[in-house]
Order: structure tokens, then C-alpha cells, then sequence
């Protein structure tokens, strides 16, 4: 019997690859859900978006040392090693290596490249990240960045970038694991450590 209580984890895999789209997200999360379908029936799961470099042709090359990292809950750790040492069906193709279970730590800062959101300003932004916080009762400073915008399944989706900042450890983890928006396995409103940053006055 799983225990439901068990904190988020990340599932790290070796990745060997080429080049893929700009816009592989939904690709790579139908591709994985095909190896582990579980993950559509799980919220707080989701794909963290891989290191890659842009090129000038609509594509973008894979990182040297790239990782194919989920994030999901602990009684869905062992079950998620499955995807290791399958190949993926996105751009070029992708193989994954073996899997490993690396537990969340807890940090003051944290950071989300790509928080998928409605809103459509900054300032609308900003007060739906404030509701967001209140309503978890998380208490901690935030920035966000200027939002940009993907594709998914034809459609434009707007996200923005965003900081929390003086997370209590307990805080750290519950945004960790729960993270914030929708479009989680597309590597929307995942939160990871990040180094301090300046905050405005």
C-alpha cells in the first residue's frame, strides 16, 4: 500500500538526442505518456523543460549533458523508473537512459521559467500569483518576469517567468511539490532551487 503523504520527488534520466522543434513540450508529453499514462491522472506531476540551444531553423539542440527530469509525487517514484531505457518519439528521437530518485530540497529562493497563466498583463499577473500564495498560505516576496508565449495543440499559451523569494523550508517543498498553473507536463509552474536574487525595494 503507497502512503499518499509521501513528499514530490524528481525522476532523473540519462538523455541522448539530436535536435528537436522550439515547440516540443506537447510533443515530449504525449511521447512520455505513451511509456507512463498514469501521469495525466496526476495534478502536481510534470515534465521539466529541457536544456536546450536555439538554432536559427525552428529547431533547437539538445544540451551535452541534458537530463529528462519528472517531477512527481513519492508514491509515483518507483512506477516512473519504467520510462528508463525507452526511446521517445520527438524530433530526431530521443533515448532515455537509466532513472534515479532525487528527493526535493528545500531552498529560500525558488524559481519557474514558464508559469502558464490567463492574465493579460503583468499586473494581472502579479495578483493571481498573490491569490495563489494566500490561499496555500505561503508568505514569501515574488517577481515575475515579461510573458511569452507557446504553442499547445494549436493554440497560443502565455506564461511568465517567476521567483519566490524567503521560503520557509516547509513552504519550499509544499511549492515544490505542488507547483502553480496548468500545462505541468508541458514544464509549466515547476519550481527548483535557484541562487539568490535582488528583489526591488
Amino acid at each position: 500500500m503507497h502512503d499518499e503523504a509521501k513528499p514530490g520527488v524528481d525522476v532523473v534520466f540519462g538523455l541522448e538526442g539530436t535536435s528537436l522543434p522550439s515547440d516540443h513540450a506537447e510533443a515530449l508529453a504525449l511521447a512520455v505518456a505513451v511509456w507512463l499514462p498514469w501521469l495525466a491522472d496526476e495534478p502536481a506531476s510534470g515534465i521539466h523543460p529541457l536544456r536546450t540551444a536555439p538554432t536559427t531553423q525552428g529547431m533547437v539542440l539538445l544540451a551535452r549533458r541534458a537530463r529528462l527530469t519528472l517531477r512527481v509525487p513519492g508514491h509515483r517514484a518507483e512506477a516512473s523508473l519504467a520510462l528508463g531505457e525507452k526511446r521517445l518519439d520527438v524530433g530526431e528521437g530521443l533515448r532515455i537512459g537509466d532513472g534515479a530518485v532525487k528527493a526535493l530540497a528545500p531552498s529560500p529562493t525558488l524559481y519557474s521559467g514558464r508559469v502558464a497563466s490567463a492574465a493579460r498583463d503583468e499586473r494581472a499577473f502579479h495578483d493571481e500569483v498573490a491569490g495563489w500564495l494566500d490561499a496555500a498560505g505561503v508568505r514569501c516576496e515574488f517577481i515575475s518576469g515579461r510573458p511569452r508565449s507557446f504553442a499547445v495543440g494549436g493554440h497560443e499559451v502565455r506564461a511568465y517567468g517567476l521567483a519566490l523569494h524567503g521560503l520557509t523550508p516547509a513552504d519550499s517543498l509544499k511549492v515544490q511539490a505542488e507547483g502553480f498553473g496548468p500545462h505541468r507536463r508541458l514544464g509549466c509552474g515547476i519550481f527548483v532551487p535557484h541562487k539568490a536574487i535582488a528583489l526591488p525595494d
